[in-house]
């Protein structure tokens, strides 16, 4: 599409000033889940009030983040890169001043949402069309390191930030960082827009955008009151919306307009394995890290900033590892390297299944969350190579939009389902404890009406239980709690288990002489 560009040369500053905006975005997406309780009382509402704003700027990240790519066809890589860097900035200023939810939900969930979807897409591309295939590789590797960075440290932060000043400077930090991005922008390279705005089609965006979000959205619904119909209702509408716009863009491409997605990609067979393994391994580690943090704080007790230091290790094996790979696949075929990091992966997801009960402690988990970040370093860069060196110069804005897509889609789904996980390993935990401890005297309807007074107290405050407690309710809580970590790292292992078969039929890339 973007065939022209007016520079020559690109030093590594462009990958860093890119790179920056995936930092701060997957800092936006991990850090204030160890604020959660502050925002409560700060903002004068509810749990799940909050959890629905984070929700929604997941879901409008993966509603809008197509949208985003083909804008790089209309007005350029660059400019649509500064735009987002600008909406971005806009949204953390009216998050920061925050005073109650639908104030916090504008500036984080929709602004700083619509933001990430314009910049993400624009990021792979600037690299991918700035560097050649080697050093690429190397960028590729810079921006994944530093959204690791920021996916990791983020709830260090978050909590470093929570607990000596207030959250509200989380979103000061990004409005700084962004300011950086916008001062140095001169140095990306500029790319010639191919398209006008009246070529695209409007109304493929209201279908895919609606689609994502009310399929998401449905899955969400799971988790809450919402009857199993009604939720299954939701999610069959989103995937009708999702079924009438693929419809409609095979049609579409017979026309001048612009198709919102280029569906001939996905007759690319690495393209279309690659951005499924993508996929499936955000939903892993979305899940991952959710579920980490709500252990640690809600079922051990720990502070915000002791929840965010349980992560690093995960993310010191991910920036390594990161690093590594780029440098090993000059020597090792790329694909091979993506199922040894699945492998790994899975490997360390199946070893945490069964460290997890009340007495559990940070260091329990070290050796298995640092294997994790290696498992997951090494695929994660590679993912995004495969996919995109397996399309052309001129489709790389389309497979850059699919690609970052896929990835929030993911992480939205991982986020979505293991909550739902969750709860059900919860309450068939919770049958087994009751089970042992007390066999045959409660019934079913009886364990789930404590199942629901447990899941409320959940919601609103921290569940560990003191020393001096009963020891039944102690023994009971505890099994509880094993048997639903256990369940949820096993799903999380069969995640992996996907990824790993999926990734043993992505042909080997051509390199170079």
């Amino acid at each position: 599409m973007e065939l022209k560009s007016k520079t020559a040369q690109v030093g590594w500053t462009a990958a860093i000033i890119v790179s920056l905006s995936s930092f701060i975005i997957s800092l936006d997406n991990t850090f204030m889940n160890v604020a959660i309780s502050n925002l409560v009382v700060d903002l004068n509402t509810t749990i799940p009030v909050i959890q629905i704003i984070i929700t929604v700027y997941a879901l409008t990240m993966a509603s809008l983040m197509l949208f985003g790519s083909k804008m790089q066809d209309v007005v350029g890589r660059k400019t649509t890169f500064i735009y987002g860097a600008i909406i971005f900035g806009i949204g953390t200023v009216i998050a920061t001043f925050s005073v109650n939810a639908p104030m916090l939900l504008l500036g984080w969930s929709i602004l700083e949402g619509i933001g990430a979807a314009l910049m993400t897409p624009a990021t792979a591309s600037i690299i991918i069309g700035s560097y050649e295939e080697d050093r690429s590789t190397s960028a590729m590797a810079i921006r994944t390191s530093f959204a690791s960075a920021g996916a990791g440290f983020g709830p260090i932060i978050g909590g470093f930030l929570t607990t000596f000043f207030s959250w509200r400077w989380g979103f000061g930090l990004e409005f700084f960082i962004i300011l950086i991005i916008l001062a140095f922008s001169r140095r990306l390279k500029t790319f010639t827009p191919s398209h006008k705005f009246s070529d695209l089609d409007m109304k493929g965006v209201v279908l895919l955008s609606s689609g994502i979000f009310i399929f998401v959205l449905g899955i969400l619904s799971f988790n809450t009151s919402t009857t199993f119909e009604i939720s299954s209702v939701i999610v069959g509408s989103g995937i009708l919306l999702l079924s009438i716009f693929y419809i409609r863009e095979k049609k579409i491409v017979l026309r001048d307009k612009i198709p919102i997605i280029d569906i001939k990609l996905f007759n690319n067979h690495n393209f279309t394995l690659g951005t499924a393994s993508r996929m499936i391994l955000n939903l892993a580690l979305a899940g991952t890290v959710f579920v980490l943090p709500l252990f640690f704080q809600q079922e051990a007790g720990y502070s915000a900033l002791a929840t965010g230091f349980a992560i690093l290790p995960l993310t010191v094996g991910v920036l390594i590892f990161s690093i590594a790979s780029s440098r090993l696949s000059k020597r090792v075929e790329p694909k091979n390297l993506i199922s040894l990091g699945f492998l790994v992966a899975l490997i360390s997801t199946l070893i945490l299944s069964y460290q997890f009960d009340l007495n559990t402690h940070i260091k329990n988990i070290i050796p298995a969350t640092l294997l994790l970040g290696m498992g997951l370093g090494l695929a994660l860069p590679l993912t995004a190579n495969i996919i995109m060196s397996s399309v052309s110069k001129d489709k790389q804005s389309d497979a850059s939009g699919i690609m970052s897509t896929s990835s929030s889609l993911g992480a939205s789904m991982g986020t979505a389902i293991i909550g739902v996980v969750m709860i059900l390993a919860t309450l068939n935990g919770l049958y087994s404890a009751f089970d042992q401890t007390y066999p045959n005297q409660f019934s079913q309807k009886e364990i789930n009406e404590k199942f629901l007074f447990y899941q409320q107290k959940n919601d609103t405050t921290h569940n560990y239980l003191e020393k001096n407690q009963n020891s039944a309710l102690t023994t009971i809580v505890n099994q509880t709690v094993k048997n639903a970590m256990r369940l949820v790292f096993e799903f999380i292992t069969f995640i992996f288990l996907i990824s790993f078969i999926v990734s043993l039929f992505i042909k080997p890339l051509k390199r170079k002489k």
